[in-house]
């Protein structure tokens, strides 16, 4: 033990350890050390195995100077090289640089990497990202997460969405960023409960990746495990749904505050966080930082902009100037009606009205959202309607019961819940067999309306706007041979009629299928053919409505029915209206004339198109009409014998007092989107520059695999055209010894299935780079460059700085050259002779020599160095850290001061009330504790942003040297 000294590099029981200090308790001897990955234990000598861990270059000798050349083993290039790349690979690192890019199999655009550098760049990683539909929310927040994780700080992820999403949230993370979601639904919770025990806090585990839904997670069985819960990344989709309205916030908005708030960084996704009213978004704004606007407080565009991002598709530009998405045409043709079709609609009508009335007075909602969707169905066509009717009458006599109690599923939709394609039509199916009379005779009577109704259908084999849907593919098809075609329709059922209605049809066996029983498997086939294959039309339901792409191949697009929700239609339209689409998006809605339906969803088509003229946004629309209810107009117009007029001036009022807030809000510049340009284009361009200097081209990876796997005994041979095949050396094995086929172009990836990626973040890639960091070799290099003219070391130096909270901020390589007749210490010299190919040969042997003899002083002068360049580098932090913490303290002040007040006011008020005799004990008690949790808010998060505010550097570690010599 007395061998041992403060300091001394140690391997303690095989593990890296540094010795702190040695002592003794009576006759046993005790060593306190600090081991890696561990932390500090003090253990006794007596019981644990202790060897030497030297540096390597202490080990050479100058006697052995003249046996060293570049391909000796203890001094070689090659292993070298290889482990100063693995610790490029390694270190964590700079904020500003974009390490996703080469880790993600998606085409990325510039506009996209503006947002995910915004966001990286700010103190915390919390933003309300809300990018018009289309610009890709869920390729940002992807990419966001990526660079969470390679900074270690996405160990714990909770993604929340609509339930219809969540599918397409596992689909995009695994095939875009290799990232596998857990879906967080009621099998998972009880597997859960079963492994961990009942009194186990599921949501709080280590290592956990979870997706689940808004509607799920509100539950109150899982409030106080919520309360008790912590996530590195929460990602809230649709997050608009969750905001705060009214006095009473909803379950939901409930939820998310609750994850908020017991979250590090934060993502909402909204392309409409606003509804034309203020609360809701201000909610949105407070859950991302509760102290940046008092309740009192009027948002300011400055607090705004610090925490939203928001693009429009009318200013996004290409590098020439021009749009990159392309104009639009919304247009409706009308379908004038058979006399017996106005017979039928006025018959269908007639029964919906009767039975919505009844279920008002006996106040059965369910029964009256059952007659909505009939009143939808009739409008779609001819077939839909008369297999509704058929199921209804169907159900009415096989149960002859008005009961009305309903499934888990139909209970979900009728409360508002978003449910998949497949979960929708049976809930629809079941509430569409809904009924509620107070005597057999009127449930009799129901039955035989039924019978009338399906005979009436019966009589009209195919209704009008089938016809003219059918003319126009026919003559468009004659007319344009090569253009493709995308038919949506909201029920499966028109679906099936249509398809049945143009079997014959010469383009018949070109028509492609998508709906919700097809798999995602079939989809993306189905997707891939239509896209790249022969055929011309797509038929689908509102299952393609979102996650497929198909604006390179198609830009006409037919609706056989407006969706009585706008945002649905923007949906459709964006499969084409998004980047890429070089055409004018030509959108053509069928509507049947006349009808109560078609004059209200035609005034508000051309209302949408207006205001998005006006504005420039869809979305801004879009969020203006989200919670205004049409289908309970509609059905009121219908119970109350309105004419469509009556219905469409109330529905004008209420969009056009949206419109004037969200009017005033765009003067206030509070909504505006940012404009993004050439200028933009060239600023991310450099930071994508950078961020390929981290992590290297796909050249730098390929020669790292190639001669790592070639160095531990294994081969990787070409296969084709960017194709390759390995034998991995059993370190680097999982399972099978051969390996592939891989690549190592992302481009090639993404253009070829079955074909594994290998990028900086691979699995080989992580095992390869620990094994070389893991091995003796490497610490010491030798080469001989033809740059070098006068012999030296270059030092690789670990260069690293942390908050006070302990996360680190900035990690570099720094290789410091220092010249042995000069000893004039170069950086730029030091960075050529890491990254420069040796020549083989030997060097001289006297300059060798020398090199080993002077070491401690040129070491001393690589030292000096990089204790300036630490300096300089902790400056520009300070001031930079500095700079984001100031502004964040300067909102806490005001936020304090405001919201102090406020509660004081309160207790002034009560106080006087106290005086003139009322008994205020309670209430003056309950302010004055809001003011002490208030003040005790405020002092955690100052004290948090002073602890940001800190930079620490940690001790430089010299991680590997190199013996430079002239040729």
């Amino acid at each position: 033990m007395n061998d041992l000294a403060s300091g001394d590099a140690i391997l303690l029981n095989d593990q890296p350890a540094e010795v702190i200090k040695t002592y003794s308790v009576g006759d046993l001897d005790y060593l306190r050390t600090y081991v890696e990955n561990v932390g500090v234990k003090t253990v006794c000598v007596d019981d644990v195995n202790i060897e030497s861990r030297r540096e390597q270059l202490g080990t050479l000798d100058t006697a052995i100077a003249e046996q060293l050349h570049p391909d000796h083993d203890a001094v070689s290039a090659e292993w070298f090289d290889l482990r100063s790349q693995a610790l490029q690979l390694q270190i964590a690192h700079e904020q500003g640089q974009l390490l996703s890019i080469s880790n993600s199999l998606v085409r990325l655009e510039p506009y996209q990497l503006a947002a995910v550098n915004w966001v990286m760049q700010k103190l915390r990683q919390r933003a309300l990202i809300a990018d018009d539909v289309g610009l890709g929310k869920t390729i940002e927040a992807g990419l966001i997460l990526k660079e969470l994780t390679v900074r270690n700080r996405a160990d714990r992820v909770l993604f929340v969405v609509p339930a219809h999403l969540q599918k397409k949230w596992i689909r995009d993370m695994d095939r875009f960023f290799d990232i596998s979601l857990t879906p967080g639904d009621r099998q998972w919770v009880e597997g859960e409960r079963r492994r961990l025990g009942e009194a186990a806090n599921i949501w709080n585990q280590d290592h956990q990746q979870m997706v689940t839904s808004m509607a799920f997670l509100r539950q109150e069985e899982f409030r106080d495990e919520l309360d008790n819960a912590f996530w590195d990344v929460v990602v809230v989709d649709e997050a608009h749904k969750t905001a705060k309205r009214g006095e009473s916030p909803s379950k939901t908005s409930k939820m998310v505050e609750r994850v908020a708030d017991n979250s590090d960084s934060l993502l909402l996704l909204s392309a409409t966080p606003h509804d034309g009213k203020g609360d809701a978004f201000g909610s949105l704004i407070e859950y991302i930082d509760p102290f940046l606007v008092a309740e009192d407080q009027e948002l300011s565009k400055e607090a705004v902009d610090r925490v939203m991002m928001r693009r429009g598709k009318q200013t996004i530009y290409d590098d020439t100037g021009e749009r990159i998405f392309p104009n639009r045409e919304v247009g409706t043709i009308p379908v004038e009606r058979t006399h017996e079709e106005r017979q039928f609609y006025q018959a269908v009508t007639e029964y919906v009205k009767h039975v919505y009335n009844r279920s008002e007075q006996l106040n059965e909602p369910a029964v009256g959202f059952a007659m909505a969707l009939m009143q939808k169905r009739l409008v779609s066509s001819i077939g839909a309607i008369k297999a509704t009717l058929s199921r209804r009458l169907a159900n009415l006599v096989d149960q002859q019961s008005t009961a009305t109690s309903l499934s888990e599923g139909a209970s979900a939709y009728l409360e508002g819940e978003d449910l998949d394609e497949a979960d929708k039509q049976k809930a629809e199916e079941e509430l569409a067999g809904l009924t509620i009379t107070e005597s057999d005779a009127q449930l009799e009577e129901e039955i035989e309306t039924l019978r009338d109704l399906v005979s009436l259908a019966e009589g009209i084999p195919v209704d009008s706007k089938a016809q003219k849907v059918r003319r126009y593919i026919q003559q468009l098809l004659e007319e344009n041979p090569n253009e493709k075609v995308l038919l949506f329709t909201e029920y499966r059922d028109t679906l099936d009629y249509i398809l049945g209605l143009v079997k014959d049809e010469p383009w018949a066996d070109e028509i492609l299928v998508i709906h919700g029983d097809i798999d995602k498997g079939d989809r993306a086939k189905i997707e891939d053919e239509f896209n790249h294959g022969q055929s011309r039309l797509l038929f689908a339901t509102d299952a393609a409505s979102e996650g497929i792409d198909l604006q390179h191949s198609c830009h006409i697009m037919i609706n056989y029915e407006l969706p009585w929700n706008p945002n649905r239609l923007e949906q459709r339209i964006g499969r084409l209206h998004r980047y890429g689409q070089d055409k004018e998006v030509k959108v053509w809605n069928f509507t049947f004339e006349d009808t109560r339906e078609g004059e209200i969803f035609e005034m508000l088509q051309n209302k949408v198109e207006n205001i998005r003229g006006k504005l420039g946004n869809t979305a801004d629309v879009l969020g203006v009409l989200d919670d205004i209810n049409v289908d309970s107009l509609i059905m009121e117009s219908i119970q109350n014998e309105e004419p469509a007029s009556v219905t469409k001036e109330e529905l004008e009022e209420l969009i056009d007092e949206r419109q004037r807030t969200l009017q005033e809000w765009y003067e206030r510049s509070l909504i505006d989107t940012s404009t993004f340009d050439q200028e933009s284009r060239e600023k991310i361009q450099e930071v994508m520059d950078e961020s390929e200097d981290v992590y290297g081209t796909e050249a730098d990876i390929h020669e790292f695999v190639e001669r790592g796997v070639e160095a531990l005994g294994g081969d990787v041979e070409k296969a084709g055209n960017n194709l390759y095949r390995a034998q991995l050396p059993r370190p680097l094995r999982q399972a099978d010894e051969e390996y592939g086929p891989f690549t190592f172009s992302r481009d090639f990836a993404m253009d070829h299935d079955g074909i594994d990626y290998v990028s900086p973040d691979d699995d080989l890639v992580q095992r390869l780079m620990q094994q070389v960091l893991e091995s003796e070799h490497g610490d010491v290099g030798l080469k001989l460059l033809p740059f070098v003219d006068a012999s030296g070391i270059a030092y690789n130096y670990r260069v690293k700085f942390e908050d006070g909270t302990g996360e680190v901020i900035r990690e570099d390589m720094i290789p410091v050259y220092v010249d042995a007749r000069h000893h004039d210490p170069q950086q730029r010299i030091g960075q050529r002779i890491v990254q420069g190919d040796s020549i083989k040969g030997s060097p001289d042997t006297d300059r060798v020599r020398s090199l080993i003899q002077s070491q401690e002083q040129l070491r001393a002068a690589a030292d000096r160095y990089i204790s300036q360049q630490v300096a300089s580098l902790r400056e520009e932090l300070h001031e930079r850290r500095r700079e984001e913490t100031q502004q964040e303290l300067d909102d806490l002040k005001e936020y304090a001061k405001a919201e102090r007040r406020r509660i004081e006011e309160f207790i002034e008020d009560y106080e006087r009330k106290a005086e003139a005799g009322s008994n205020m004990d309670i209430a003056i008690r309950g302010q004055q504790e809001r003011l002490n949790k208030l003040e005790q808010r405020i002092e955690d998060r100052r004290q948090e942003l002073q602890r940001k505010a800190q930079v620490i550097s940690l001790a430089p570690d010299v991680e590997n040297i190199c013996f430079a010599l002239p040729v």
